[in-house]
């Protein structure tokens, strides 16, 4: 391992938060639930030290060496092993947007594991995503009961199960209106097809990348709401824009809404994301997500946590 003078310090900071993590198992009574707190607090300063390490300039290779065994302890929560595993070959799978969605925690109670999974299903992280998937569903149902001349048609870009249509009231769906699903994984589609009840009368789904499937989907449109649930997180700057023009010229109906969001810059759990759960995300700002839509009428603003940006774009009548 190499080591320069001036990350010495980092480096002694970051083995003491790995070893003091650890020492959790030992110090703490984890058969008392409340002990998440003291978890939670020893896994923020392994974060921090993570992140300040990354400042020091400490090579990725070093930094992921020292905190292996603290990556290998956080797998005993069952979130965490998976979205390190890539249990679908992607992260942030439909599966674990379910699992966040419900809130669950599938770990041995009384274990590290539980603790650890306690704090996630408890912070800002996972919440943002559950903020994101209410918002959708409000956007949604607005859509929907709307002052209106005809249908509504309303398509969700990266899907999953749908979590968000799942909580649209049947009742307020009208004759006419339709939904469209896409996701590249065909199992999202088919479990979204198991929970939506009777709105699988009214929802078309179409699997494959979404950048294929745009002929099918322009078909099928156009939409008054089109919704990108997430994507964005892992589309580079090039690829975003070629989504976002290919939804507002050939998906969007002319005075229809485009909404995407997005993980803002500065996210406090991004060390911990990136070398714990080996989950990387692209982060933008407010100026970086109006750069995709320039000449738009765009409305940015944050979810409650503040990690979230939710991206709001009315398309121009025709």
């Amino acid at each position: 391992m190499t080591v320069l003078p001036h990350t010495t310090d980092a480096l002694h900071r970051l083995s003491d938060a790995v070893d003091g993590f650890l020492r959790s198992e030992r110090e703490f009574n984890l058969t008392d639930p409340s002990a998440h707190m003291l978890v939670g607090g020893r896994l923020r300063t392994l974060g921090t030290q993570i992140g300040a390490s990354v400042a020091a300039g400490i090579p990725d290779e070093d930094i992921a060496a020292i905190v292996q065994p603290a990556r290998s302890a956080c797998s005993r929560s069952p979130f965490m092993r998976d979205e390190n595993e890539w249990a679908r070959g992607y992260p942030s799978d439909f599966k674990l947007v379910e699992h966040v969605m419900a809130q669950a925690n599938e770990a041995a109670p009384g274990t590290l594991g539980w603790h650890v999974e306690t704090n996630l299903q408890n912070s800002a992280i996972t919440q943002q995503q559950r903020n994101r998937v209410m918002h959708q569903a409000r956007l949604i149902s607005d859509t929907l009961t709307a002052p209106r001349n005809g249908p509504r048609s309303i398509l969700v870009i990266a899907a999953g199960a749908a979590p968000d249509v799942r909580l649209i009231p049947p009742g307020i769906v009208r004759p006419g209106d339709r939904f469209v699903l896409t996701d590249v994984d065909p199992d999202a589609l088919e479990l979204a097809e198991k929970r939506l009840g009777p709105l699988n009368d009214v929802t078309t789904s179409v699997s494959g990348n979404v950048f294929r499937a745009l002929p099918k989907l322009a078909e099928l449109g156009p939409f008054d709401l089109v919704l990108v649930n997430g994507l964005y997180d892992y589309l580079n700057d090039r690829a975003a824009v070629r989504l976002t023009e290919a939804v507002l010229t050939r998906l969007c109906r002319p005075g229809g809404t485009f909404y995407f969001s997005s993980i803002t810059s500065g996210n406090p759990f991004r060390w911990s994301l990136e070398y714990l759960m080996d989950w990387s995300v692209i982060e933008r700002d407010e100026p970086a997500v109006r750069a995709l839509l320039p000449g738009c009428d765009v409305s940015v603003g944050h979810d409650p946590t503040g990690l979230a940006l939710l991206t709001h774009v009315r398309t121009r009548r025709g």
